[in-house]
């Protein structure tokens, strides 16, 4: 139920025109502007040290297009959580998208769908242990609206209750509800929406709390640890059938779901790294994606009448940024894009009860765009070099050492200049070179970016050797990853003129898009359990719906949970 008439919102949109128009002839009533000189080039000229003038534009929109908020109760809701997804790899996601294809070579960025929305708020990111928190705490505080430790589940942060996730009052308020991740669903973000353990790592007993949810739909990665650690517990998917669940886990078994479905979970067929979906820049024509998954979920529960709620993660620019690897990063954030725009357009065919919101659970990898080594400048095309993600290197440098253990960094230079279009020469310039010598250095390297100098040459024949190695004696500067793989981003990277400071998660505010119902909730700055509670307020479900200026924040308030310690361990 709407929770304004249409006539009392005219007349307050009227109201509020009038009081416009009535400030406005006051102020110029008691102002008087020569705005003809303001505006003249000609005039403006005179202090243009005898240059011509060019004028701002005046005609340039002043306001965001606030006809896409508004405050009916919200009947479908989409939550898309781009894990990992700070301020910064969108930022790099609009630069590489204008810089290589729809602005070439003007340094003008494209937008992505998700940044043109018109309310844009930021959420504060820490948990109940930690600045820099994990997915598991970050999607329980915006879940389910408590705070808790890192890497734990729907739980209290002293662990002594279970926390009550968006997801299943919308369930139990009578709406579907739909859980959808790139990644595997009992993994930290998805599960955060259904499950409560005091670690995320307990992936089998996720999976039994997941089966037992009663939700009408998950879609995209398979499960890790199906038939638990030790692979002698029964098969996830076999529970989830006895649950009720339709696996379809084929494009062929996909392609028979819909409206008429009941509590599916689909699975991609392709699947790469620890049972995920491909990564974008490794996907064929044909391979399914996240936005497939959206769209079969409208089609799976928007016949409810009740309307239903929708959480759908891009789980793997996260995992891109704790690899380093920038060109699968952006090239993750690019496609988020495809399902955002596919709720965009639902939400045009319902725009009265629509709510969409983005946003991310945390930033990932100290990612930064600017580097010493390129000055002010960034040469984010070098990023088109690159051929697959690091996933699909590693499967290279995996084979080429099991066929020959003994290889040489000379005999497997040409496929890391193959895959990165790294140039390699053992006898490169040094880059380690005095402030007189910059100027010169940097034109050298500007007649070739791709020649690594003999220090990345070096680092790289280095990386290559420490692979051959046994993981746990391998430098921890690689993050866990294979050595020569993330060396060799890393290079990209920097030559395109980003950087990371950490394989680890980064502890940056994030921000938050929104359009629709309720998304007027979203402006400002947040705590990031206040995500839950406001989209609970946007459907209802917190007593009576309030107005934008009704219980508005005077003063910040710490959210449910903070300093809560878990029990300590017993001897």
């Amino acid at each position: 139920m709407k929770s304004n008439s249409k006539s009392v919102k005219r007349f307050g949109i009227a109201l509020a025109v009038s009081a416009i128009l009535f400030a406005a002839c006051a102020q110029s009533g008691s102002i008087k502007l020569n705005t003809d000189a303001v505006n003249s080039s000609t005039a403006a000229k005179k202090t243009a040290n005898g240059k011509n003038v060019a004028m701002y534009d005046t005609k340039r929109p002043k306001t965001e297009d606030y006809s896409k908020v508004n405050e009916n109760q919200a009947k479908y809701v989409f939550l898309f959580i781009g894990d990992g997804m700070g301020v910064t790899p969108v930022t790099a996601a609009e630069n590489y998208l204008g810089i290589t294809k729809t602005n070439k070579g003007e340094v003008y960025p494209d937008r992505m769908n998700f940044t043109e929305m018109p309310v844009i708020g930021l959420k504060t990111q820490y948990d109940c242990h930690s600045f820099i928190p994990d997915s598991a705490s970050t999607a329980t505080a915006f879940g389910t609206g408590i705070k808790t430790q890192t890497d734990t589940l729907g739980l209290s942060g002293d662990f002594s209750k279970s926390a009550d996730s968006i997801a299943e009052k919308a369930k139990r308020a009578g709406k579907s509800v739909g859980i959808l991740s790139s990644v595997t669903l009992n993994h930290a973000t998805p599960a955060a929406f259904y499950a409560n353990e005091e670690s995320r790592d307990s992936y089998y007993d996720i999976g039994l709390q997941m089966a037992k949810t009663n939700f009408d739909y998950f879609a995209g990665g398979s499960l890790k640890d199906r038939t638990g650690e030790n692979g002698d517990q029964k098969d996830l998917y076999k529970v989830l059938k006895e649950n009720g669940y339709t696996i379809a886990d084929t494009k062929k078994k996909a392609k028979k779901i819909d409206a008429d479905s009941k509590k599916v979970y689909l699975v991609a067929e392709d699947l790469q790294d620890d049972g995920a979906m491909t990564y974008k820049i490794d996907q064929k024509k044909g391979d399914q994606d996240l936005n497939d998954m959206v769209k079969k979920g409208i089609e799976v529960m928007e016949d409810d009448p009740e309307g239903f709620f929708m959480m759908a993660e891009s789980g793997k620019i996260d995992w891109a940024e704790h690899a380093n690897d920038a060109a699968t990063t952006l090239n993750e954030v690019i496609g988020f894009q495809d399902s955002i725009q596919t709720a965009i357009r639902f939400y045009k065919e319902h725009p009265d009860d629509t709510l969409i919101i983005v946003t991310a659970d945390h930033a990932t990898g100290g990612f930064t765009i600017g580097n010493e080594s390129t000055g002010y400048e960034t040469y984010l095309e070098q990023l088109t070099h690159q051929k697959g993600s690091q996933v699909e290197f590693d499967k290279i440098v995996t084979a080429a050492l099991e066929k020959n253990p003994n290889l040489t960094f000379e005999e497997f230079a040409p496929k890391i200049q193959d895959f990165f279009g790294l140039k390699l020469k053992a006898d490169a310039p040094s880059e380690t070179i005095t402030n007189a010598q910059e100027e010169d250095y940097l034109k050298q390297q500007a007649k070739d970016r791709l020649l690594c100098s003999k220090e990345e040459y070096n680092s790289l024949k280095k990386a290559f050797e420490d692979s051959k190695k046994e993981s746990d004696q391998q430098d921890t500067n690689y993050g866990g990853y294979i050595p020569i793989s993330i060396t060799a981003t890393r290079i990209l990277n920097k030559k395109s003129g980003l950087a990371w400071t950490t394989t680890d998660h980064s502890g940056d505010k994030v921000p938050v898009y929104a359009m629709g119902s309720g998304a007027y909730m979203f402006d400002g700055e947040f705590d990031d359990t206040d995500v839950a509670v406001r989209i609970g307020e946007a459907m209802g479900f917190n007593g009576k719906p309030a107005g934008p200026k009704d219980e508005m924040e005077k003063k910040s308030k710490k959210p449910t949970g903070v300093g809560q310690k878990p029990p300590k361990a017993k001897e």
